[in-house]
C-alpha cells in the first residue's frame, strides 16, 4: 500500500490516449474518475492494479487508465480477469463492462466468475442500450424503452442483474448512478475491500441514443432524471426509462431483509435501489482456495517422500 498523497486524476490517466472517443456528456468519464479516486483513497499502488475490459463504449476505458490493462474480446473480460487473478493473486483486478458486454455475449463468463467467487471488482455500466453499435435493445432496456430496434417500445423484461448475482454466488453487489458521484466512489472503495467477486452496477446515461429516443436528449436531463425527486414528479420519464432510485446507505453492511422484500415488490413498478444491496461476509475467493489446496498437496507429497 502506497503513502496517500493529494488526488490528481491525471496521475491515473494516459495523456497520449486522450481525448476519449466518448460522446460529450457521457457518464463513462464520471465513472472513470470515480474509479481513479477509489483506487487512490484506498492507497493502492496503481502498478499493482489491473483493469480488464471487453468491447463497447465501456471497453475503451482500459486504454485511458494508467493501470496494467488488457483490452479483450467481446464478452470475455471476466474470463481474462479470472486467468489474471489466478496467476497473480496479489494483484487488484478490476473488470469494466457495459450491460451488453456483461449480460448478453458475456453472460456465460459473468455467471461462472460469480459462481467461482473470483477475487475481482466487476463494474457493469448500465445505460439501457447498445451504444457503440447504434442504439439497439440491450438486456437491460426497460419495458417501454425506445431503441433503434424497438421503435414502439421494448416489450421484453430487462435482466435483473442483482438477482443473477445473488443466485450465482457473488460476494457483494451494489448499485450506483453517475448522478450520485460521492456515493459512487465510496461504493467502489467498498467493493475493493471484498474478498471474492464484488459487482457494482452503475446506471449511466447514453443521451445521444437512448436519451434522444426517450425524451432525454441532453446529458444533464438524463443524469438529473436519476434523482429520486425528479422521478416522482415526472411520470413520463418513469414510464419511459424505468430507472427511479430507492436509497440505501453505502455505510450499512447490507440492505435489511424487509427492505429487500419490498424491493422485490416494487421492481415491477420500475423502482430501482441504490447502495449496497447485499454482502456475504467471510467469503473466500477462488485464488486463495486454490493456493491453499496446492499448499496441502505439496505437504502431502513431502510427507510421502519422507516415508520412502
Amino acid at each position: 500500500m502506497k503513502v496517500q498523497t493529494s488526488f490528481i486524476v491525471k496521475e491515473y490517466l494516459r495523456p497520449k490516449m486522450l481525448p476519449s472517443t466518448w460522446c460529450g456528456g457521457c457518464g463513462l468519464g464520471i465513472i472513470m474518475g470515480a474509479i481513479a479516486q477509489a483506487v487512490h483513497f484506498k492507497g493502492l499502488d496503481k502498478d499493482n492494479v489491473a483493469m480488464v475490459s471487453g468491447i463497447g463504449c465501456t471497453g475503451r476505458m482500459s486504454g485511458y487508465m494508467d493501470f496494467n490493462t488488457i483490452h479483450t474480446t467481446h464478452g470475455r473480460a471476466p474470463a481474462f480477469a479470472t486467468g489474471l487473478k489466478m496467476a497473480r493473486p496479489e494483484m487488484t483486478v478490476l473488470t469494466v463492462m457495459g450491460d451488453g458486454d456483461a449480460m448478453s455475449i458475456g453472460g456465460n463468463h459473468l455467471i461462472h466468475a460469480m459462481r467461482r467467487n473470483i477475487g475481482m471488482v466487476a463494474i457493469v455500466v448500465n445505460n439501457s442500450v447498445y451504444g457503440l453499435t447504434g442504439g439497439q435493445t440491450s438486456p437491460t432496456t426497460p419495458i417501454g424503452g425506445h431503441t433503434t430496434t424497438a421503435q414502439s417500445g421494448s416489450f421484453e423484461r430487462p435482466m435483473n442483474l442483482e438477482a443473477l448475482a445473488r443466485t450465482a454466488g457473488a460476494a457483494f453487489y451494489a448499485r450506483a448512478t453517475v448522478n450520485h458521484t460521492a456515493s459512487l466512489t465510496k461504493l467502489i472503495e467498498r467493493a475493493l475491500d471484498v474478498s471474492g467477486f464484488a459487482l457494482v452496477e452503475i446506471i449511466s446515461n447514453c443521451h445521444v441514443l437512448f436519451g434522444k429516443m426517450n425524451q432525454m436528449a441532453e446529458a444533464s436531463t438524463m443524469i438529473a432524471a436519476m434523482d429520486e425527486d425528479t422521478w416522482r414528479t415526472n411520470p413520463t420519464l418513469l414510464r419511459r426509462a424505468h430507472l427511479p432510485i430507492r436509497l440505501t446507505s453505502p455505510e450499512s453492511p447490507s440492505a435489511p431483509v424487509h427492505a429487500l422484500t419490498e424491493m422485490d415488490d416494487v421492481e415491477d413498478e420500475s423502482r430501482t435501489w441504490r447502495g449496497v444491496i447485499f454482502e456475504r461476509k467471510g467469503s473466500v475467493d477462488l485464488s486463495k482456495r486454490y493456493y491453499n489446496m496446492l499448499g496441502r498437496i505439496r505437504e502431502q507429497q513431502r510427507a510421502a517422500e519422507e516415508m520412502v
